[in-house]
């Protein structure tokens, strides 16, 4: 949508570029706004490979050349977060600024050991990633059960009423097309294996500017997360806030 300088928006689980409606009309104003569904989500195919967060990166800088631009502005949101990081560390020639939305640059690196609080926080990183077949049998009877305690928990949300059931029912739509649960499993999957030796090999820091805004009610201020991973961070807490 819209022309001018663009800006590239990547969603996180459970949701789609759906996440951006409300967003795209006033950005559209002044940029070209590209907001796509990753793969496997959305109305994006569902590969059975690839949801390693480098490969996700490399989908999005392959469409962002096929489109046209050379440099972009880049937002990532969950795991759409760990995606940007990806492509910002892979393209900086891109990637002019980032900002990021409520996530740090992956799950962790390999050798480093997981807090337990954090662990018991991530509950549903371990479902997942563990045995992704036995939860999208387990969850596959009633997807929207399931995501509703994403988008109505105060966990997750400062207000559970975050979510229209219009919106939560445009996202059961999606993740309830044949395929849709695994690939999105296969996120967790791929962040608690593969993503763990990618960060371990990104070695340098970003020198591109980024802002790091959390959610009180989740995150909170991951400024410091990424201070750890690039130069110049702004950003902190966003009050009143939660992961969505």
């Amino acid at each position: 949508a819209g022309s001018g300088y663009p800006l590239v928006l990547l969603h996180g689980w459970p949701q789609s570029c759906y996440e951006w409606r409300k967003v795209i009309g006033p950005l559209a104003e002044q940029f070209t706004v590209i907001t796509p569904d990753l793969r496997g989500l959305g109305d994006s195919e569902r590969p059975l490979t690839g949801y390693d967060k480098r490969t996700l990166a490399s989908d999005v800088y392959e469409l962002v050349k096929s489109l046209g631009f050379e440099k972009i502005g880049l937002t990532g949101h969950d795991w759409g977060g760990a995606v940007a990081y990806y492509l910002a560390y892979d393209h900086p020639e891109m990637v002019e600024r980032l900002m990021i939305l409520d996530m740090i640059p992956g799950l962790g690196r390999k050798g480093e050991k997981m807090d337990v609080a954090v662990a018991q926080r991530f509950w549903h990183v371990f479902f997942h990633a563990g045995m992704p077949d036995l939860a999208e049998k387990l969850v596959s009877p009633n997807v929207e059960i399931y995501l509703r305690h994403f988008y109505n928990s105060t966990v997750y949300n400062y207000s559970p009423h975050v979510f229209t059931d219009e919106d939560v029912a445009e996202y059961v739509r999606v993740y309830s097309s044949p395929g849709a649960l695994r690939a999105g499993f296969q996120y967790y999957k791929t962040g608690l294996n593969e993503d763990f030796e990618n960060l371990s090999s990104c070695t340098e820091k970003l020198k591109m500017p980024v802002l790091a805004w959390g959610g009180q009610t989740f995150l909170s201020n991951i400024v410091p997360v990424w201070q750890g991973v690039a130069d110049n961070v702004e950003g902190g807490e966003v009050e009143q806030c939660g992961h969505f």
